[in-house]
């Protein structure tokens, strides 16, 4: 299991490479949302989501500003502007190829380039903890598949700008292949 509680005092980062606004989000909503009722299905307040911005455009802070549900959306905000997608667009094929077989998923991720590689994990690592708190979050593998998989996997801006449906679901399989299993691999 990764490590979701990086205790580095500000000193260094986090043991993994990952961009620190996903690592301040995560470990934030790790810390303080796992029995969050309806996480990422109630939205944040507007207020809130542009001090959380702003907060980590400025600064590492101690604490993020707003409720968790505003920490949440701007986890959702932040993986949706990368301009590249947590899996790069040179592997959408191979992902959805392999979306059936999970040792062929974990071949897919272990291609990814190295902070991509790491964010994937890290993400994954979280979810398959918030599934442990189903009973008090109201979240359940599907719905958790169906909203990362819209932002971690997306198709090239070259291809024909949508995702079919059947893409869309060997996105969500792809997902749910790493949220089922036990492993971070």
């Amino acid at each position: 299991q990764l490590p979701l509680d990086f205790d580095n005092n500000g000193t260094e980062d986090p043991p993994l490479k990952i961009p620190k606004e996903i690592w301040l989000l995560v470990d934030h909503l790790y810390k303080h949302a796992c029995q969050e009722e309806d996480l990422f299905q109630t939205p944040g307040m507007q207020n809130e989501l542009q001090d959380i911005i702003d907060c980590l455009d400025t600064t590492i802070p101690v604490t993020i500003p707003g409720s968790n549900h505003s920490v949440a959306e701007a986890l959702l905000i932040f993986l949706e502007a990368l301009p590249e997608p947590v899996v790069c667009y040179e592997l959408y094929n191979n992902c959805l190829d392999s979306a059936l077989d999970s040792r062929l998923c974990r071949q897919v991720i272990s291609q990814l380039p190295r902070v991509h590689r790491n964010v994937f994990r890290y993400l994954m690592a979280f979810l398959r903890e918030l599934l442990k708190y189903s009973q008090y979050n109201n979240l359940n593998a599907n719905m958790i598949a169906t909203l990362f998989a819209s932002l971690m996997i997306r198709p090239p801006p070259k291809v024909s700008g949508r995702q079919s449906a059947q893409e869309r679901q060997k996105s969500i399989d792809f997902i749910l292949s790493f949220l089922l299993s036990g492993d971070e691999e």
